[in-house]
């Protein structure tokens, strides 16, 4: 009989435990690990428009917005320019009243609301439209949005109050903006969009900003505790970027802390010019630099690299003009619904590996109808891992939970394949295998989700780094959707790590970091939990040279 071990990690915000308890002849090795935005559990996925929680998952809170709410009244074609306000909009010339800030939550396991992020907006329309960045407003890969509650500003030296929810009514993750709709109260009531009358900022012309004109940033950036802070720089330059001509971003000389995004950036006459945005800080590389963790704006209690990274010493920062936000602002005013989900493009493989390697003398192989075939038994309140109607079954109950199964060897350079069927859970979790496997902190990971995004991992110290693309997962439909069988190939051989799915190459990268190790079963969860995946026809090949 084989040995075969079983690994399970958690994901949370601080903290690092490691505990390691005999179970007959296996060993159950369990620890938390760092969560950050390039930890391999933070991705881009499939937007969630409504904001609903996805099939499958537990029923929602009371003050969960239904998709029951009224809807607003509006000519269609009708621009903005020609609509005439209930109320006419904020003639202070610093509008602090139109900035609110929106909390992204998402449903626990017991049905409650609880909040993730944070960012700020601008209510741009009396009817409860705002404006705000895509980011701020869209989940993310392995994140399942319940809902965006919207705070609103009713006295400079008061915390903003919760109110209502909203939902995207356009989004552009390439311009990173995004409309927002206001849809129901706290309670998950109707809201009647035509008696809101809520104050609103005036839209401005950024066209006409010119080097050295005044600028007021007004948001909720954490850093500056729990009311509305003001900013003050000046323009600074512009930037081009293609399509959108040479003022694509406006930098400034205001230091703008993260949870500034989406917020309100308005001229002299108090009129909004542009938005606050990660993307474009200034620099080439669009990466945020000379910047430090100076608070706990995450309220985990720890001041770290989860927290907003505070740009310090008159730090040059980007804005986008409004310009480029009124088209959609004027589609939403329409009535219109289009959420634009960023297209990651595919890698091309690389030219030396263009068929599959050969497969040579078979090292392991397993089909799992003999339940006494050696691979382990054992249940948790995290998961649960054995045989099944003549497959291996991993059945990750908690979420932000990894659970993997090793055989206990040692290969070089081998060639995996085997079928997984994801039987429930979220489409946005994720099943694999992983080669060279040493311990916790080293091995290569193979990873997709059921809902067409893969990824390969290389695990560090306290770390997942992806290896393709720019530290995002990427999309095929070479991967069947939903609760479905997908058929994995991974190849480990020499510096070179390839992955296929259902026969189509679909990512290959040198990697030269790990020459041995053991091979595994992996799932793993993000948000929710309960993603039950089946493992079949297991072979493990060395390769023909």
């Amino acid at each position: 009989m084989k040995k075969v071990w079983i690994g399970c990690g958690i994901v949370l915000v601080v903290g690092f435990l490691c505990a390691v308890a005999g179970i007959g002849g296996l060993a159950v090795i369990g620890w938390l690990t760092e969560e950050s935005g390039g930890s391999g559990l933070s991705t881009p996925a499939a937007v969630i428009p409504t904001l609903t929680p996805e099939a499958g998952t537990a029923s929602p809170a009371p003050a969960v917005p239904q998709a029951t709410s009224t809807p607003f009244t509006a000519t269609p074609a009708q621009p903005v320019a020609a609509f005439t306000p209930a109320i006419t909009p904020l003639a202070d010339k610093i509008p602090y009243r139109a900035v609110v800030q929106i909390v992204a939550e998402v449903e626990t396991e017991g049905g409650n609301l609880r909040p993730v992020w944070s960012g700020s907006g601008t209510i741009v329309d009396p009817r409860g439209f705002i404006l705000t960045n895509a980011h701020v407003a869209l989940p993310e890969k392995g994140e399942s949005v319940a809902a965006l509650e919207i705070l609103i500003t009713e006295a400079e030296d008061q915390p903003p109050v919760p109110k209502y929810y909203a939902r995207v009514v356009q989004a552009d993750p390439k311009l990173d903006l995004a409309v927002l709709r206001i849809t129901t109260d706290l309670d998950g009531n109707p809201v009647d969009a035509n008696t809101l009358n809520l104050p609103y900022a005036r839209l401005g012309d950024s066209s006409k900003l010119h080097l050295g004109e005044p600028i007021v940033i007004l948001g909720y950036p954490g850093i500056g505790g729990n009311t509305i802070t003001l900013t003050r720089g000046e323009v600074s330059g512009f930037t081009a970027e293609k399509p959108y001509g040479r003022r694509a971003f406006i930098k400034t000389s205001a230091a703008i802390a993260g949870g500034n995004s989406g917020g309100m950036a308005v001229n002299a006459a108090g009129e909004l010019v542009a938005i606050p945005t990660q993307l474009g800080s200034g620099s080439e590389d669009s990466e945020v630099v000379d910047c430090r963790y100076l608070a706990d704006t995450n309220g985990d209690g720890v001041i770290d690299e989860n927290d907003d990274c505070v740009p310090t010493g008159g730090f040059i920062n980007a804005l986008r003009p409004i310009n480029l936000a009124k088209p959609l602002i004027a589609a939403a005013l329409r009535g219109e619904v289009a959420v634009e989900i960023e297209e990651t493009p595919t890698p091309a493989p690389l030219p030396v590996v263009v068929t599959p390697w050969p497969t040579g003398e078979v090292l392991l192989q397993d089909d799992f109808s003999d339940p006494d075939s050696g691979w382990p038994i054992s249940s948790s309140k995290d998961s649960e891992v054995g045989y099944h109607n003549g497959k291996y079954r991993i059945d990750v109950k908690a979420p932000n939970w990894e659970t993997w199964a090793y055989a206990g060897e040692d290969f070089q350079d081998v060639i995996i394949e085997v079928d997984m069927t994801k039987v429930s859970g979220d489409d946005t979790s994720d099943f694999g295998v992983l080669c060279r496997y040493q311990d916790k902190d080293h091995a290569y990971q193979f990873a997709i989700g059921a809902d067409g995004y893969y990824q390969i991992f290389r695990w560090e110290p306290d770390d997942e780094k992806m290896l393709l693309g720019d530290g995002e997962w990427l999309f095929s439909d070479a991967i069947r959707e939903g609760n479905v069988t997908n058929h994995l190939r991974a190849e480990c051989v020499g510096d070179m790590l390839a992955l296929y799915v259902n026969g189509k190459l679909i990512g290959a990268v040198r990697d030269a970091a790990y020459t041995h190790g053991d091979i595994a079963l992996a799932v793993g969860t993000y948000d929710n939990g309960g993603t039950d995946v089946l493992f079949d026809n297991l072979a493990v090949y060395a390769p023909a040279h």
